[in-house]
């Protein structure tokens, strides 16, 4: 856990996220803030759709293998 950001962001672990494992810490992070900014469940839910489609595509590019779909929701409590 990474305790130089704020509690929010801390409650959110890299692993949480679909794909974190194709993912640098820094885009982890700005992932997660860009989830916490959005404004509306239909933002949030366009985000995570997005990312998903990202992680699938770089998981093609480096043959590897991802659920076909993302973790039931999206991040807990946004």
């Amino acid at each position: 856990m990474r305790y130089d950001m704020p509690m929010h962001y801390r409650m959110m672990e890299p692993e949480m996220i679909y794909g974190y494992q194709l993912m640098s810490s820094k885009e982890c992070l700005d992932y997660m803030k860009r989830l916490h900014s959005a404004k509306s469940f239909e933002e949030r839910e366009q985000l995570r759709l997005e990312h998903h489609r990202l992680m699938q595509e770089r998981a093609r590019k480096r043959h590897m293998m991802l659920p076909d779909m993302p973790g039931p929701g999206s991040a807990p409590g946004w």
